[in-house]
């Protein structure tokens, strides 16, 4: 570009905006089809080759720059800006365009929460289009002036506090589930995005217009540097190494206090930088005092903005916006807090919930923890990848064959705030047999030597960018490489924050490496995969149920008080999952597929459960146990008792199942909306919904205990009565409550 002769289509403007149209494509190229096609190692192989080749191609056919008199027309254009002056501006550019682009990232990642892989490729690409318009417009009209620059570094700034504000109501508005209830039964989460294309757009309406905008100064300065006849490349060095000062500093350096203080803090530099600018001028002489002036601002407000805790940058509908917060901690990546609702914690990475203490995400924490343990005589180790809340790591703690617990997390701030939980957790971070490894999962598996009888994993959302690697083939060849011969290993699987097709390879994936496998139900859709070298041995687990009195207790917290109360959560089998998914595709390290699927409506995962077959698989390890299981494999209401919410979207029964036929769908839907109803203290409400669910099916015990604690609360005991005498005759050897009138 150096040696390009300054005339009309020559400008540098010109250069350096066919130079960002490469980079746009590039950006989306290799984000969607060379790295899902070809992965990451071949990828970057020929990206490498590419450059190497482009490289060695101008040094043959390259030399010194050429000097050329400028015509006639670019000629005639007053060059009034000095050098300094200019050199100022490149630099500015480069430091908010830096910031701009690391601000962006983190705002939208936080915004969205459960943000999807395609977050940083979508904002680049918006970025470098910016960039690529703002040159050609440099180039359309060479006679711009910097009081015009200065104009658009105004609305710039005005447009980026606008879409700050605006962010959640947008996120609300394009949110699915807030306008389909139909969701409900199957996704209880928010369904935004549903399409890469509707991420595209959204991206698009918050980062090009700021970013186009303060992207005129540089190829402003660039096209003034040529017609001055000076070299491009100082001005362009400036430019860069401010940028990559600007980006470190709003994705690494101000987070690293935390989100709320990065964020503030940007706006403070974007102001700073805007009133930098409208000091300087085309037709004065460089000062330093509005430099020095500017900069002191800027360190003034690092120092002075608050760095506490803020809800106003939170999604208005969230928990953590309404709840008392402490914990607050930052680790440059991730800001973690726990916030408290009715006594029981949340803990938040961002603006996602990751963790609870409330006995629902307790139930499936711990029985990730008991139901491999008790299948195998005597267990000594166990590793734990992602530490949570401590639900997990204080169920394993409680097996007395257990001598030593690894627990593995990227985020240490984990471990620090595990102390604020220790009424749910026992203090299991204090416990002798306790080693909290500050590491990445895999990288501890690819370096350690040790071997596991349990290998648990419950890692962040798996549709979060990059947590795929913890749901890869490799990754479990690394597992099975720990794993003892009999060992087993537990992982996660949060099938209704899901796709489809992501469940699909995740179970096809699982499957495919363990030689043994079987999916358990935690509660609803929160799932486990359970996966072993050998044949997972029901008759130990019914065995040593009852051995420790501290185990016991701790299944009992959680509903699980004999060894039909675990049974009874199988939901698939090994042989049902090989039929279902065993010839699927499998999510690998060096292709990112999940980064590519987003929950949209009608996408759900409905995985089949087959009652009958799983009583006969489990009564053909324990004949002896027939009796105490077949009155609930057999009766969908009973079983509903059991294991709460148990996902019954797809099933494979007759009229030998009770309660087969029933819309299942509708009654979850029922279920679940009353739940809210009732939580908005609406009980009236909440009792309609309840009582057109039990027309559809009589028999759920579940719904006739709820049904008649809130007729009793609403002071109607003879209806409530009689809701119990129904519960009874169906679950005739529960303990009834001591309200019971006449009891």
């Amino acid at each position: 570009a150096t040696r390009s002769r300054p005339h009309g289509d020559r400008l540098p403007a010109a250069l350096y905006a066919f130079n960002t149209v490469g980079a746009c494509a590039g950006v989306l190229i290799c984000q969607f089809l060379l790295l899902p096609w070809l992965g990451h190692y071949v990828t970057y192989g020929l990206m490498l080759g590419i450059n190497l080749l482009l490289g060695a191609y101008l040094f043959v056919v390259g030399g010194a720059p050429t000097r050329h008199e400028p015509t006639a027309a670019f000629a005639r254009r007053p060059a009034r800006a000095g050098h300094g002056l200019l050199l100022a501006c490149a630099t500015l550019s480069g430091l908010l365009a830096g910031a701009l682009e690391g601000d962006m990232f983190k705002r939208i990642s936080f915004s969205i929460g459960n943000f999807p892989g395609a977050t940083l490729p979508f904002i680049s690409f918006w970025a470098i289009l910016g960039i690529f318009v703002a040159s050609a417009l440099v180039h359309r009209y060479p006679n711009l002036r910097l009081t015009q620059v200065k104009l658009a570094f105004i609305a710039a700034t005005a447009y980026y506090f606008i879409a700050a504000r605006l962010l959640y109501p947008a996120i609300q508005a394009l949110d699915a589930s807030s306008e389909d209830p139909s969701i409900l039964p199957f996704a209880p989460v928010a369904m935004f995005p549903t399409s890469l294309l509707q991420f595209l757009g959204f991206i698009g309406a918050i980062v090009f217009v700021p970013y186009c905008l303060i992207s005129l100064l540089l190829p402003w300065v660039c096209n003034h540097v040529q017609a001055e006849r000076r070299h491009l490349g100082l001005a362009y060095g400036l430019n860069t190494i401010a940028f990559c000062v600007g980006l470190i500093g709003f994705t690494l350096v101000a987070p690293r206090v935390n989100i709320f203080y990065s964020l503030k803090l940007f706006g403070i530099l974007m102001v700073c930088g805007v009133g930098l600018l409208l000091f300087l001028s085309e037709r004065r002489k460089l000062e330093v005092w509005p430099s020095v002036l500017a900069s002191a601002a800027f360190i003034t407000g690092c120092l002075l903005v608050p760095s506490e805790f803020d809800a106003s940058y939170l999604d208005p509908n969230s928990e953590a916006a309404r709840a008392p917060v402490e914990a607050l901690k930052s680790d440059g990546a991730t800001t973690s807090f726990v916030a408290w609702s009715a006594g029981e914690a949340i803990l938040y990475f961002g603006n996602t919930p990751m963790s609870g203490t409330n006995i629902l995400a307790q139930s499936y924490m711990r029985l990730m923890a008991h139901f491999p343990l008790l299948v195998q005589d005597n267990p000594t180790k166990a590793l734990l990848i992602c530490f949570g809340v401590g639900n997990t790591a204080s169920a394993i703690a409680m097996h007395d064959t257990i001598r030593q617990i690894d627990v593995v997390d990227l985020n240490y701030n984990v471990f620090t705030t595990a102390s604020v939980l220790s009424a749910t957790n026992f203090g299991v971070a204090a416990d002798p047999r306790v080693r909290l490894i500050h590491d990445d999962g895999r990288s501890f598996l690819r370096l350690t030597t040790e071997t596991y009888d349990l290998i648990t994993s419950e890692p962040p959302p798996p549709m979060m960018a990059g947590v795929y690697r913890l749901y890869s083939s490799d990754y479990y060849d690394d597992v099975l490489a720990h794993l003892t011969p009999g060992g087993v290993m537990t992982q996660w699987l949060p099938s209704y924050q899901m796709p489809k097709d992501a469940v699909e390879l995740a179970v096809a994936t699982f499957v495919r490496a363990f030689p043994e496998s079987m999916l358990i139900v935690g509660y609803g859709q929160e799932l486990i995969l359970v996966g072993s070298r050998q044949p997972i041995d029901l008759r130990r687990l019914h065995r040593r149920f009852f051995d420790s009195r501290r185990v016991l207790g701790d299944m009992k917290r959680i509903r699980v008080d004999e060894p039909r109360d675990l049974l009874v959560r199988i939901m698939s089998t090994g042989a049902a999952l090989q039929r279902a998914y065993g010839a699927g595709s499998l999510i690998r390290d060096r292709h990112n597929q999940l980064d590519q699927l987003l929950l949209a409506p009608g996408e759900y995962a409905l995985i089949e459960y087959a009652p009958q077959q799983v009583l006969d698989f489990v009564t053909h390890q324990l004949p002896e146990s027939e009796p105490e299981l077949r009155p609930v494999l057999t009766h969908l209401g009973r079983l509903r008792y059991r294991v709460h919410m148990f996902p019954f979207f797809q099933l494979a029964c007759g009229p030998e199942i009770a309660l087969c036929d029933a819309d299942w769908t509708r009654i979850t839907y029922l279920q679940r909306l009353g739940g809210l109803r009732q939580a908005e203290g609406d009980a009236a409400g909440a009792l309609t919904l309840l009582n057109e669910a039990l027309a559809l099916a009589p028999e759920q015990p579940q719904l006739l205990l709820i049904g008649a604690e809130m007729l009793n609360a609403a002071a109607r005991p003879a209806e409530a009565a009689d809701f119990l005498r129904a519960f009874h005759r169906l679950e005739p050897d529960e303990p009834l409550p001591e309200w019971l009138p006449g009891r």
